[in-house]
């Protein structure tokens, strides 16, 4: 994680509860850590890996 990581952590944990589909709390989050740090700036890829990938 980088100098935005804590903003983005929080942005995840307030948006917990909330009935919004991954990819969109990750695009909250990443907004967040944008607004609030000055080191985070779009554009932002995306990677997914499937599930029992090594």
């Amino acid at each position: 994680m980088g100098c935005g990581g804590e903003f983005a952590l929080g942005a995840l944990h307030a948006t917990a509860g909330l009935d919004l589909k991954p990819r969109e709390r990750l695009a909250m989050a990443l907004a967040a850590a944008g607004h609030h740090s000055a080191g985070v700036s779009t554009p932002f890829s995306y990677v997914t890996a499937r599930k029992g990938s090594s």
